[in-house]
């Protein structure tokens, strides 16, 4: 069904009357999608269902709206309808019933939906909220309207205070990642929050955070090791300390200087045993270092087994390095530097294979390549289709596909190029990627979250069959209670959202989503971000599902003990959502204190607002009774 644009009219009697059309033939569109979507419904859980019937409702709205239709009914002076996302079906009959009013047209009778009323609506949202989140929020923390999750760091195992003193300051929920540590951290970590919990009398919720498939980048071949040392300048350039260097061979690694200048750093340097007894203080060396350029060694020190030496200049020394005596037989001789971590200098318009572990890359014909840890992810890639490195610093078109690896033609580095490391993050943002969102890792993990947490977060995933398979395992460990978030970190999740909601519905368990906009970002742009969160925001209003704000909320906060105004301003806009997510920091307890009183201040979501995009691409998205999520 598409409406057509309402014309520019000024008689408002006319206005009136095809506004009313236009709202009927909306109505009559969200009671049809009950009918087309009868065995969606069906399967939904019976705490669910009326949530189920809005979130149709609103998808039909937004599938159906055209632009301009809101933006008339606020010039008319009626509600347009874009803070009721909770009660889409009720207040749509309400402002109906005002227009024929004014038209002197008879009231309908009652809608036999099992839409819910806009108390109805919110009381659903609270209930949603206390099964998930657990019941203390109003009555223990006054006016926040949103929870704090706080991810707990390994280092609170050594400070059982720690975890007190974020039970105190307003902690709700404590997340624990999977992606780090192992049971044994874990479990100290859910002894300490259940006990400061008991000991405030508090309902602390444990959230575990599935760690899910990690697409990185394999190992890459080492380099040869490098010692850089430097001296030390001020901002003009005027030499202030001389670098320091103990050279000492093997054996002499513990020999220290016996002096050397207050707050001057040494840096060490292996050397052989060869040529360096016979110098002494005030001897120079010269020798191009691993750069070209000539550099100049002084001996200040003579040591027993070693020397110390300075250099005026930025100096790079690598194995076998040879600096000479100047007029003397003495030399010292760079010794064996351990290797370093590999890396891969890009330029944009170079080309790259990207591979899986086991490719044959000699019968390919592959010189240089780079392996990508989940091999899986290259059988689904297309010709054209954009991978996108270390969270979009390097991005790539993929320009042929073989059996087992992709060649890529870089387009975004920095100007002079940027370097590739080992296990940095791989995106496919424009990739129908079949890979399980559960690994075998996961499965572990949930057993473990299984026994010992109140809420599982379920990572990358995408597709019906996802929440499907999730829930199967949750049977198989006897957790029909365990609370399942959500994760919403691709682009493909975010379009499948209404669907992942439906699906998910059909089991009673507690139900979330989790913004993730770290990953989010990645995948659907920087300068989407903003109106695809509102997005998410407005779909689980409709849904009646509580919502996670996530990722680097007062990060700077937590980790240097001072905000920047634009996290101020991010902190304000995640208290809409029912929770507020903080990474860890060593300031942790202040931030969680200082979030707290935002969200005191701040107002519940889903204030009516005219800069709502009114063509959600999620909605649009939407196919009727595609239960195999096929986008």
């Amino acid at each position: 069904m598409v409406l057509t644009v309402l014309a520019p009219t000024t008689d408002p009697a006319s206005r009136e009357r095809r506004l009313l059309d236009e709202l009927k033939t909306l109505r009559d569109a969200m009671d049809r999608i009950e009918i087309e979507e009868q065995a969606t419904l069906a399967a939904i859980a019976p705490r669910f269902q009326a949530s189920a019937i809005n979130l149709l409702h609103f998808i039909t709205f937004h599938r159906n709206n055209h632009p301009g239709l809101q933006m008339a009914m606020r010039e008319a002076g009626l509600c347009s309808l874009g803070g009721c996302d909770g009660h889409l079906r009720a207040s749509l009959a309400t402002v109906i019933g005002v227009l024929q009013k004014l038209e002197g047209l008879p009231a309908e009778p009652p809608s036999p939906s099992a839409a819910p009323s806009s108390l109805g609506g919110q009381a659903l949202m609270q209930t949603h909220g206390e099964r998930l989140f657990g019941g203390q929020l109003g009555e223990e923390l006054g006016t926040r309207t949103a929870a704090i999750m706080v991810t707990l760091p390994a280092l609170a195992t050594e400070q059982a205070g720690l975890i007190a003193e974020l039970v105190e300051a307003g902690m709700d929920i404590a997340r624990i990642n999977c992606g780090h540590d192992g049971p044994e951290v874990w479990k100290v970590l859910v002894a300490f929050v259940r006990s400061a919990a008991a000991a405030a009398g508090r309902d602390v919720r444990i959230a575990m955070d599935l760690a899910g498939p990690k697409i990185r980048i394999g190992a890459l071949p080492s380099q040869p090791g490098v010692v850089d040392v430097r001296p030390q300048r001020n901002r003009y350039g005027t030499l202030l300390q001389s670098a320091r260097i103990l050279a000492v061979p093997t054996e002499g690694a513990d020999v220290q200087p016996a002096c050397q200048a207050e707050g001057a750093p040494v840096d060490r340097l292996p050397i052989r045993n060869e040529g360096w007894e016979s110098l002494t203080i005030g001897d120079r060396l010269r020798a191009r270092d691993s750069s070209g350029r000539w550099r100049e060694l002084a001996v200040v020190d003579r040591l027993q087994r070693g020397l110390l030496v300075s250099c005026n200049q930025r100096c790079h020394f690598t194995s076998g390095l040879v600096f000479i005596q100047e007029g003397g037989p003495g030399r010292i001789v760079v010794g064996d530097l351990p290797d370093q971590e590999g890396d891969v200098l890009l330029r944009r318009g170079d080309r790259l294979w990207l591979t899986s572990s086991g490719a044959d890359q000699k019968g390919l014909g592959i010189r240089g390549a780079i392996n990508c840890t989940v091999p899986e992810a290259l059988i689904d890639l297309q010709v054209g289709e954009r991978v996108l490195f270390d969270e979009s610093r390097i991005a790539g078109l993929i320009r042929e596909v073989r059996p087992g690896a992709v060649e890529l033609e870089i387009t975004q580095t920095r100007p002079k190029g940027s370097r590739l490391r080992a296990d940095k993050g791989i995106n496919f943002p424009d990739s129908r990627l079949t890979i399980p969102a559960l690994t075998s890792r996961d499965r572990t993990d949930l057993a473990f979250a299984a026994a010992h947490a109140d809420i599982v977060s379920y990572s990358f995933v995408s597709q019906a069959t996802d929440i499907e398979v999730l829930q199967q395992e949750l049977h198989g460990h006897g957790r029909e209670d365990l609370a399942v978030v959500l994760k919403i970190e691709t682009r493909r999740a975010f379009l499948n959202l209404p669907r992942l909601l439906l699906t998910a519905m059909r089991y009673p368990r507690p139900l979330g989503v989790m913004i993730a906009r770290g990953d989010l970002a990645i995948e659907c742009g920087w300068e989407e971000l903003a109106e695809i969160q509102e997005e998410i925001l407005r779909i689980c209003a409709a849904a009646h599902i509580p919502c996670i704000w996530a990722t680097q909320v007062l990060d700077e906060m937590a980790r240097h003990g001072m905000p920047t105004r634009a996290e101020i301003t991010d902190a304000a806009m995640g208290a809409r959502a029912e929770a507020v997510m903080l990474n860890k920091g060593p300031n942790i307890t202040a931030t969680v204190r200082t979030l707290g009183a935002i969200v005191a201040r701040f107002h519940p979501r889903q204030p009516e607002s005219p800069r709502h995009r009114e063509e959600l691409l999620s909605c649009l998205a939407f196919r009727l009774s595609d239960h195999s999520c096929a986008l």
